[in-house]
């Protein structure tokens, strides 16, 4: 099963996903979200439900939904 790591840059208001396959291959996505509401949208979630699942991605969207509230608070 592919793995994911998430990764914040607060000063770019940005975050960015890193996905390994198996086979070893990354792919690399990153968004921005607004630092004022924490208001974000990624619009590969679709393609990476449909490659890994549903629950997978939901995992993956819970850490950055963590993420971005540290953001928008200010912390690292």
């Amino acid at each position: 099963m592919a793995t994911w790591k998430a990764e914040l840059d607060r000063p770019s208001s940005i975050v960015l996903i890193v996905v390994t396959e198996d086979d070893g291959s990354d792919h690399d996505y990153q968004f921005d979200f607004d630092p004022a509401t924490g208001r974000w949208e990624f619009a590969e979630r679709d393609l990476l439900d449909r490659d890994f699942g549903e629950e997978w991605v939901d995992e993956m969207e819970e850490e950055i939904e963590r993420l971005i509230a540290l953001g928008v608070a200010g912390q690292d």
